[in-house]
C-alpha cells in the first residue's frame, strides 16, 4: 500500500478568501459596465467556479476571456492580505503530516499563492504547490493532478483531492483518485466533511 496523499484546493478550502473574491468581482462588473446580480454571482462561483463565471460573461457580452481572467487575477492578488486560514486548517495539516500523510496544493490561484502560504505559516507542509502560473489546464481537467501523480509516483488508491466545489470533485474523478469535499454530497468517489478537523478524525480512526 502506498503513502496516503492529500492534494488541496486553496480558496474556500485551506483559506477563506471569498470576501476578497467578492470585492474583485464587484469591481470587475463595474469596470466592464455589466449588470450585477450579487446573489446569483456569488452563488454561482460557489457551485461552479470563478473561471466558469468569467467564461459565461465572455460569451454573453462578447468579451475576451483571457482579459477578464487577467483582471481578476491582478485584483485578487492585490487583496492577498485579506486571506486567512480556514478553521482548523493548521491543526489538520500538522496532525495529518505527523501521521505520515504528504501534502500538495493544486489551485487556480496565481504565483502569489506561496507568499500567502508563507505569511500564514503553513508553506512548510507542502511538498509542491501547483498554481495557474504553472500553465496546466484549469480544473476539472486532470492535467495538474496527473503531473503530481507521475512526478511523485503517487498511489491513486491512497490519494485524495480536498476541495469545496463541484469542480473539485470532478477533477478527482477525472484523475481517478478520491475526493473529500466541504460542501458537495457524499458519493461513490466523494466523502463530505463538515470541517477540516474531520480530516484528523478520519485519519486517527483509520478510515483514510
Amino acid at each position: 500500500m502506498g503513502q496516503t496523499t492529500f492534494i488541496w484546493d486553496f480558496d474556500g478550502t485551506l483559506v477563506e478568501s471569498y470576501e476578497a473574491i467578492h470585492q474583485v468581482l464587484t469591481l470587475l462588473y463595474k469596470a466592464y459596465d455589466l449588470p450585477l446580480d450579487k446573489e446569483f454571482v456569488f452563488d454561482f462561483i460557489i457551485k461552479e467556479s470563478v473561471g466558469s463565471l468569467l467564461r459565461k460573461l465572455a460569451a454573453e457580452h462578447d468579451l475576451p476571456f483571457e482579459e477578464l481572467l487577467r483582471f481578476f487575477n491582478r485584483e485578487q492578488e492585490a487583496r492577498d492580505n485579506m486571506i486567512y486560514l480556514m478553521p482548523h486548517a493548521k491543526e489538520a495539516l500538522q496532525l495529518t503530516k505527523e501521521k505520515g500523510i504528504q501534502h500538495f496544493i493544486y489551485t487556480h490561484k496565481g504565483a502569489t499563492t506561496e507568499a500567502v502560504l508563507a505569511r500564514l505559516g503553513i508553506d512548510h507542509f507542502f511538498t509542491e504547490v501547483i498554481t495557474s502560473a504553472n500553465g496546466f489546464a484549469r480544473k476539472p481537467h486532470p492535467e495538474g493532478v496527473d503531473y503530481l501523480m507521475t512526478r511523485y509516483g503517487l498511489d491513486k488508491a491512497q490519494t485524495y483531492y480536498i476541495g469545496d466545489r463541484k469542480l473539485d470533485v470532478e477533477v478527482a474523478e477525472n484523475s481517478c483518485i478520491q475526493s473529500i469535499n466541504l460542501h458537495q454530497p457524499s458519493s461513490a468517489i466523494n466523502r463530505k466533511i463538515d470541517d477540516l478537523s474531520d480530516l484528523v478524525d478520519l485519519v486517527t480512526d483509520g478510515i483514510l
